[in-house]
C-alpha cells in the first residue's frame, strides 16, 4: 500500500507513459534486469502545469492513460492567482523553516507584505518557499524584513503589464476618442 506521487506527468515520454499504463492496467512492475513481476497496490496522484486533455487532442499524451489518472481532478490556481493565500503560506514556511533549522521562531515584518503580495511568483508556491527558507536561514533577526527576502531578482505583477510605446498610446487615444462620437 501507500502512495506514488508523479509530477509533471505530461513532461512523460511516450515511453514511460506506455510502461505506466501497463502498471495501472496489471499493478505489477518489473525492476531493470529483473525477471519477475512484482504486484504492488498503491494509489498514484499526479500533477502538471500543462492541459493532458489539450495534449492528448495532440497525440502528446495517451488518450488510455489520460482516462485511467482522470478520476478525480483537483485544478489549483497559481499563487499568483490566490493571493489571499501567499501570507498564510509564507507564514507557515517560516514557522517550518524555523524548525528545521533549529533556530527560535521568526516572524515577517509588515513592511514584507506589499512585497510578497505584489510578487508575480513565477516558480509559484515552491518559489516562495525557497524565499522564505533561504531568509529564515540567512537572518540574524527573528523579525524577517525585507531586505531578508531576496525579492528583488523576481518581478512584480505590475511589471508584467506592458508600457505602450507614444504611437501605440496616441492610436489607442484617437480610436477611443472616435468611438465616443459615434
Amino acid at each position: 500500500g501507500g502512495t506514488v506521487f508523479l509530477d509533471e506527468i505530461a513532461e512523460m515520454s511516450p515511453y514511460l507513459q506506455a510502461k505506466l499504463m501497463h502498471f495501472l492496467s496489471e499493478g505489477s512492475f518489473r525492476r531493470v534486469g529483473g525477471e519477475r513481476e512484482i504486484r504492488v497496490d498503491v494509489r498514484i496522484l499526479s500533477a502538471t502545469h500543462r492541459n493532458l486533455e489539450q495534449l492528448v487532442g495532440d497525440g502528446a499524451f495517451r488518450e488510455d492513460l489520460f482516462y485511467r489518472l482522470n478520476v478525480l481532478n483537483l485544478s489549483v490556481p497559481p499563487l499568483r492567482e490566490r493571493s489571499e493565500d501567499i501570507l498564510l503560506l509564507a507564514r507557515h514556511f517560516l514557522l517550518q523553516a524555523c524548525t528545521q533549522i533549529q533556530r527560535p521562531p521568526c516572524r515577517l515584518a509588515p513592511s514584507t507584505y506589499p512585497a510578497l503580495l505584489g510578487n508575480n511568483w513565477p516558480g509559484n508556491v515552491r518559489q516562495l518557499q525557497n524565499i522564505i527558507f533561504r531568509a529564515a536561514a540567512m537572518s540574524d533577526s527573528t523579525i524577517i524584513g525585507l531586505d531578508d527576502l531576496d525579492i528583488a531578482r523576481t518581478r512584480l505583477a505590475c511589471q508584467e503589464e506592458e508600457i505602450p510605446s507614444l504611437s501605440e498610446a496616441m492610436e489607442a487615444f484617437r480610436i477611443g476618442l472616435f468611438s465616443g462620437s459615434s
